[in-house]
């Protein structure tokens, strides 16, 4: 990859170019031009072998807090972005550029945003297996990779070469393999499962059963005119004031709602209008004695 453009072309910009690839650089480029213009110092402590640093960010208008070590050149700000990114922050830059340094500490940097994440990353047939991680990788898996880079590389160097070649290493692989076969037992479905996955399969599953939901409206039903009957003769019987009746029914939905009442006497009609005249003829009286 060509190298790309600096901004002030100085040691620790330089490395970073040549360290990260072109799209990381980008970020890592605008993170060093604001460590150069944008920041400065308020303070400074010693704790426990620790630099504490307190960098005012004028475009953020916040203070930042940079822990750094001389000794082992580690480094931490509480921004964060390295813990997000994994590139360096600016205040973290800032601190480097204030002590000297001319590299990029490992440990301020991923290594999968390197120029040479991919170097030593070989393809086998089950994925990409890293080389270089001992620590997640262990050194079988390590060898088998090798070998199977080898076997690519082997196959390019034979295309196009005479049939002897190909036959030859053929009869190679087929003795070494008888060799293996007598001490080595044949792998169970179960056992190439574990080998693809890197881990042991669970032989116990719990499978619990499902949550039942309740939704409006469920769990009723339409009652049927028997279990309407059975219900309505349960109930209490009440007065109906259009029959006059005692049954489970009221005037609203009384089934006789045309029933005729019996007419009244006329010598009722005359007292009844007699006593509201007197109801009347009273309340006048003790309105005027009120006055």
């Amino acid at each position: 990859q060509s190298t790309p453009q600096l901004f002030r072309k100085s040691a620790l910009e330089s490395d970073g170019a040549r360290l990260f690839t072109h799209a990381v650089f980008e970020e890592f480029q605008e993170e060093y031009k604001c460590s150069t213009n944008t920041l400065t110092s308020r303070g400074f402590s010693e704790s426990n072998n620790m630099e504490l640093n307190t960098v005012k960010d004028a475009l953020r208008n916040r203070n930042f807090i940079v822990q750094y070590n001389p000794g082992t050149l580690e480094s931490s700000c509480t921004c964060k972005l390295f813990e997000r990114r994994g590139v360096p922050c600016r205040h973290i830059l800032w601190i480097y550029l204030g002590n000297g340094l001319e590299k990029i500490p490992e440990s301020s940097f991923a290594k999968r945003w390197t120029k040479d994440a991919l170097r030593d990353i070989k393809s086998n047939h089950k994925g990409c297996v890293g080389v270089g991680d001992v620590d997640i990788i262990d050194k079988k898996r390590i060898e088998m990779t090798k070998l199977w880079s080898e076997v690519h590389e082997t196959m390019g160097v034979l295309i196009g070469r005479e049939k002897e070649h190909v036959e030859d290493l053929c009869k190679l692989i087929k003795e070494f393999r008888e060799k293996l076969l007598p001490s080595v037992p044949p792998m169970t479905k179960h056992q190439e499962l574990e080998e693809l996955l890197g881990c042991a399969t669970n032989n116990e599953i719990t499978i619990l059963p499902p949550k039942i939901s309740k939704n409006k409206g469920s769990g009723k039903r339409m009652m049927s005119n028997k279990a309407k009957v059975v219900a309505c003769a349960s109930k209490p019987k009440r007065m109906c004031n259009n029959c006059k009746q005692m049954a489970h029914h009221d005037k609203r939905n009384c089934p006789n709602p045309f029933v005729e009442r019996p007419p009244q006497n006329v010598d009722d009609e005359e007292e009844e209008e007699e006593e509201e005249e007197e109801e009347e003829e009273e309340e006048n009286e003790d309105d005027e004695l009120e006055d």
